[in-house]
């Protein structure tokens, strides 16, 4: 995609590419239900995918993959496929997404074009935006990091 095209993206602009660290820090459930600390690394990729027309509304994505592995395992204990939206007619950012766990989520909020930093929300039982299965907040892009 052209960078006009990018621009297009409004705050989500910034995030067109490929991103990879080995920093990350996961603490979950362990198999007998006590806690576990593991570290992790990640690979996010955000490919821009052009307008996206729906009768008068024009939306600008990014088609986005995340792969995250323990370090030191070649298997991933965490995968996400979706999208990121910018809806510069109603000042929007959507992100969609689904997790091999049957989780999907749609989560938003109103951004202006030129932030840098933006909180999205999902809740259940929203018209707007919700978790089809539970409550999550979703945290946007804050000083160009996740």
């Amino acid at each position: 995609m052209e960078a006009d095209g990018v621009r297009q993206l409004g705050p989500l602009a910034v995030l067109a590419g490929v991103w990879e660290g080995d920093k990350g820090a996961d603490e979950a459930p362990s198999d007998d239900r006590g806690t576990e600390q593991n570290r992790f690394r990640e690979r996010v990729t955000f490919a821009p995918i052009g307008v996206v027309r729906n009768h008068e509304q024009e939306l600008y994505g990014l088609r986005y993959a995340t792969v995250a592995h323990r370090l030191g395992e070649a298997d991933p204990f965490h995968e996400e496929v979706g999208y990121w939206l910018w809806d510069p007619g109603e000042r929007q950012v959507l992100r969609c997404f689904i997790v091999p766990r049957g989780v999907a989520v749609l989560a938003g909020g109103t951004v202006e074009p030129t932030a840098t930093a933006f909180t999205l929300v999902a809740e259940g039982g929203s018209e707007t935006y919700r978790d089809l299965f539970e409550s999550v907040s979703c945290k946007g892009v804050q000083d160009g990091a996740l």
